[in-house]
């Protein structure tokens, strides 16, 4: 089983969207806790209601917290980190997560960040491409898949939207 490594923005989609338990169903959901600080912790400060269904997806263990202190550090001279400093703490605990995780794929739907993935060779699915994964394995139906997609609308781009959901309706 593959370990999807979410990022902050990843994770709150996939949650608004409400595709996050399917794709906990279908996958290894993996966070560090810079992500569940700046998903939950500030979340909750802001009173997002996201934060408590993303706390509670924790605390049913279907999203694994991975302490990222306990992770090798990436110095900047690394293959991954090229234009490290322009990212935050959660991005950076991400790409430490993925050196110390087997079978990983990053999931994140920033542009900066994909465009750093992309140059390193990183492998990485944005949200609306999990969801056509699901469907393409079976996982979840037409009708489940364009719900949820629908869902993440108003939080991407409308190229990809539409894109995903051509793709969707051909599969």
């Amino acid at each position: 089983m593959y370990n999807l490594l979410l990022d902050s923005d990843a994770l709150i989609k996939l949650t608004r969207s409400k595709a996050i338990f399917r794709v906990c169903e279908a996958f290894n959901c993996l966070i560090t806790n810079e992500i569940k600080e700046e998903t939950v912790e500030e979340g909750k400060k802001r009173f997002y209601p996201d934060a408590l269904v993303i706390e509670k997806l924790i605390k049913d263990n279907l999203v694994k917290i991975r302490d990222s202190k306990r992770m090798p550090n990436i110095k900047e001279e690394t293959e991954f980190s090229a234009n490290f400093a322009g990212f935050g703490k959660g991005e950076k605990s991400v790409l430490r997560l993925y050196r110390s995780a087997r079978n990983s794929i990053i999931i994140s739907d920033d542009s900066a960040f994909i465009k750093h993935l992309e140059s390193k060779n990183i492998p990485f699915f944005i949200p609306a491409d999990l969801i056509i994964l699901l469907k393409k394995l079976g996982k979840i139906s037409l009708k489940d898949a364009l719900y949820f997609l629908d869902g993440m609308k108003a939080f991407i781009k409308e190229e990809i939207y539409n894109e995903a959901k051509k793709e969707l309706k051909e599969a």
